[in-house]
């Protein structure tokens, strides 16, 4: 007896299976017929949930920012965590994400910048949360909550790891610029600023230099 599956169950194989085959041949070498035998499912079993092969990768962006936005959620909601550990925590969360398999490829260069432009109204509100806590708790001090995040958020584009190639010491040096941008932007206080880098791993002398 044929078991049918529920819908929803059945886009989260499909989907699965397409990430796989993604970073095994690459977006662009993915047929939707390499997809369909990667599932074992019939064509018309996956022209049901998706219309494309566009469609899958897109489908795989709003997963993905469900999945953050929820952790993000969380870590705005945690009571054990002060502010500052929230933010360290925050931007570790959205620094360290894996990039989808395709999606910065040149024909997929306007699906990249929905993605980008999706992130910011589903990732600010939590972020702002974060600050807005740390200026009612004394250890961030700033009149724009909300555009400090969203500003913040674009300037932390520029540790994607699928859009630049940094090196690793590049990488490290925006990463230590973008701590810096935090503490200034938010107006963070002497004693959170010293937990911030702490928790950051940044010593003085390296912050100087």
């Amino acid at each position: 007896m044929r078991t049918v599956k529920n819908a929803q169950v059945r886009k989260e194989e499909i989907l699965d299976a397409a990430l796989r085959l993604f970073y095994e041949k690459g977006y662009a070498k993915t047929t939707v017929e390499d997809i369909m035998r990667e599932c074992s499912i019939a064509k018309g079993t996956l022209y049901y949930h998706f219309k494309s092969k566009e469609e899958i990768l897109s489908a795989m962006i709003e997963r993905q920012l469900d999945r953050r936005e929820e952790r993000l959620r969380g870590i705005a909601e945690d009571a054990e965590l002060s502010a500052v550990e929230k933010l360290v925590r925050a931007v570790r969360l959205l620094g360290d994400c894996e990039p989808l398999a395709g999606l910065h490829e040149s024909e997929n260069a306007e699906l990249h910048h929905k993605s980008f432009c999706r992130s910011l109204p589903r990732f600010a509100p939590a972020a702002t949360e974060i600050v807005q806590q740390g200026i009612a708790s004394g250890e961030f001090s700033t009149p724009y909550p909300r555009e400090s995040v969203e500003l913040l958020l674009c300037a932390s584009q520029l540790s994607d790891p699928g859009a630049f190639t940094w090196t690793q010491t590049q990488r490290r040096r925006r990463e230590l610029a973008f701590f810096l941008m935090l503490e200034r932007t938010l107006g963070i206080s002497p004693e959170a600023k010293a937990r911030l880098y702490e928790l950051a791993g940044i010593s003085e002398e390296t912050e100087n230099g």
